[in-house]
């Protein structure tokens, strides 16, 4: 996001002609590429339809697809369908850019293969379906259990049923993200009992707090919140909670994200001074300036949870959790080590008159969020986490127009845009 904030203001005596009304700034620009892979084996896959609004796409050989220049910020979301593939939705928020700026957000999506057959089941005996993946889980269908589809209809008879790990949907701006997300179907299906529902804690010693089901409502496109709780087992190291009907399930954890602020940095400015010797006005279109960009954690990963008590075998994994959790929030992309400093063309409206100089000096927001997760410790200690990201804002410009002076003696007008 790039603010231009601009005036100026005669600090000599020395007469200048009016500059002229600047043309209207063009309207920010929005883009949106992704790839679509196949979950089973994470090749990428060719021939999806995407479907966004009125728009449509479809993948290349290399799963790769784009939406480019919109022109309104906001919510958009993508619908993914292929043949022999449970569809996908992917929500994203675009916050407003400045004129003459363009964002682009990049995102991944996988799409599950449906696999036939994969668990027979006759409710009225009952039986337990396993879900295999990074978090093992299982449903267990109680015996004498009663089944109606989508349309209220009594369903008879053995239910080939599919319960895979899915990708987690991102909708909106706020993300409580899974601990393991779940797709069962056929879609509809209610049942009279409830299904119990065990998820393996991905932990080894230390277990999230502050833990719900959610349900995904595809109508609305968002999460639910469940009013079924979701408790722990600590003999088998594992979260319990149960569901009446099949859809897209997670098991969440609770995070809260809070603005700290932001602080603001000199940036160094390429195009500057630009002099004008020449008899007639010069009109300056763009200023080139060495930006930063990206985001880092204040203090590592690690060390925010050896200060809070966990060390051992949970550090790996709640590194990439956290790391997973934080980047919704920035374009879908990974944090760095440190800002990156990129050069970058930002477009003014400036008229430097005869025997001037345009001197230009730019400032950097750096933006302050921090992200909190509670967390039980292995010493049964309930604490909250609190991860602290810096995240590269917008930039300011600031300008002087300067008398040349051949003798020595400057004098000028000052302002920013």
């Amino acid at each position: 996001m790039i603010l231009l904030v601009g005036s100026l203001t005669a600090i000599s005596s020395c007469e200048t002609s009016d500059e002229p009304t600047p043309p209207e700034p063009l309207p920010a620009k929005y883009t949106i590429k992704g790839q679509v892979l196949n979950q089973q084996n994470n090749q990428p896959l060719q021939g999806v339809m995407v479907t966004m609004g009125t728009l449509t796409a479809t993948t290349n050989a290399t799963g790769n697809f784009e939406f480019k220049d919109l022109t309104a910020a906001g919510k958009y979301t993508l619908a993914f369908a292929k043949a022999d593939f449970f569809n996908a939705t992917y929500s994203l928020e675009f916050q407003a850019a400045a004129p003459n700026h363009t964002i682009t957000y990049n995102i991944s999506v996988t799409m599950v293969p449906y696999v036939e057959g994969v668990t027979p089941v006759t409710p009225a005996q009952g039986g337990t379906i396993s879900i295999g993946g990074a978090t093992p889980a299982a449903l267990t269908i109680p015996a004498g259990t009663t089944v109606t589809d989508a349309n209220n209809q009594p369903v008879t008879g053995a239910i080939n049923i599919t319960a895979v790990v899915t990708p987690d949907v991102v909708a909106g701006t706020v993300n409580n993200p899974g601990i393991s997300v779940l797709r069962f179907e056929p879609s509809g299906l209610q049942f009279s009992n409830p299904l119990p529902l065990l998820v393996n804690n991905p932990l080894s010693n230390s277990r999230f707090s502050n833990v719900r089901l959610e349900y995904f409502n595809e109508s609305q496109n968002q999460w639910i919140v469940q009013s079924q709780p979701v408790t722990f087992n600590s003999a088998e190291n594992k979260y319990t909670t149960s569901i009446t009907h099949f859809s897209m399930y997670k098991i969440a954890y609770v995070t809260t994200r809070t603005s700290l602020g932001a602080i603001e940095e000199n940036i160094n400015v390429v195009d500057t001074p630009i002099e004008n010797k020449t008899l007639t006005a010069q009109s300056v279109s763009k200023i080139k300036v060495q930006r930063k960009s990206g985001y880092i954690f204040a203090t590592p990963i690690e060390t925010v949870l050896a200060n809070a008590g966990i060390t051992g075998s949970d550090v790996a994994t709640l590194k990439a959790m956290i790391e997973g959790m934080v980047k919704p929030y920035f374009g879908n992309t990974g944090a760095s080590s440190s800002l990156a400093v990129v050069d970058e063309d930002i477009s003014v409206s400036r008229t430097i008159q005869p025997n001037y100089k345009l001197v230009t000096t730019g400032r950097q927001a750096i933006d302050r969020n921090s992200f909190a997760v509670g967390i039980i410790t292995p010493a049964n200690t309930s604490v909250t986490v609190n991860f602290e990201v810096h995240s590269a804002g917008a930039v300011a410009l600031f300008f002087q127009d300067i008398l040349i002076d051949d003798h020595g003696h400057g004098s000028g007008g000052g302002g920013s845009l």
